[in-house]
């Protein structure tokens, strides 16, 4: 099921209060679940199937309480997080981000619909399309006859990458983080050449000007 669905969200959220109420809150597990994020060795949505299977849950659109109950807006939407979520060995803190100025602000910029993203596009790579009031996320970067697509596949994303009518990538990641690095590494293997004649034209122009200021 979908991770934008109410109903998984709701089943989540139960599920983490069944199991927080079975284990030792002093354990690092148990600090990490009641943040609303499981161990990277569990399978969320493994789980959460089992209890979708188990009893019914209300279809209705999610209120603001639920929404913000163990980090669910994040979970539905992991794309909006203004940096790396990185574990932590703090039993009060066991979730960190990891994030600078300009990660915060891109994320900010391309929610509102400035068309930012949180890459930085090399030479002339450009975005051919990105709404941010879709639900589900999808970018589209272009370049010549080569042009990437990274979009929101349930709880993964999915990278493919084109040149032409030939797909020279297809592949399927957990994190958009991982699917980025591989769009930049792509996007800085495939710029355009300098043009050995323009930089001659543009030391020439720079030399004249330089000549003429000494003149004045």
């Amino acid at each position: 099921m979908d991770k934008l669905e109410p109903r998984y969200q709701r089943a989540r959220v139960f599920m983490l209060r069944d199991i927080l109420s079975k284990v030792d809150p002093k354990a690092g597990h148990a600090a990490l679940m009641r943040s609303g994020v499981f161990p990277p060795d569990r399978n969320e949505k493994a789980m959460v199937e089992v209890y979708l299977k188990d009893r019914e849950f209300p279809k209705e659109p999610l209120s603001f309480t639920e929404l913000c109950t163990f980090n669910t807006w994040f979970s539905m939407y992991p794309e909006k997080i203004c940096g790396i979520e990185k574990l932590s060995t703090s039993r009060d803190f066991p979730l960190t981000i990891e994030g600078d100025r300009k990660w915060v602000e891109s994320t900010l910029e391309h929610a509102l619909g400035n068309g930012k993203l949180i890459l930085d596009l090399p030479g002339q790579w450009y975005i051919d399309y990105f709404d941010p009031s879709d639900q589900e996320f999808l970018v589209i970067y272009r370049y010549e006859d080569f042009h990437i697509t990274l979009y929101s596949q349930g709880a993964d994303y999915n990278l493919q990458i084109h040149k032409g009518d030939f797909i020279l990538d297809n592949i399927n990641y957990l994190l958009i983080e991982d699917a980025n690095k591989h769009i930049i590494s792509f996007m800085q293997a495939h710029l355009k050449p300098h043009n050995p004649e323009s930089i001659l034209e543009m030391e020439a122009l720079a030399l004249e000007i330089e000549f003429q200021l000494k003149e004045l």
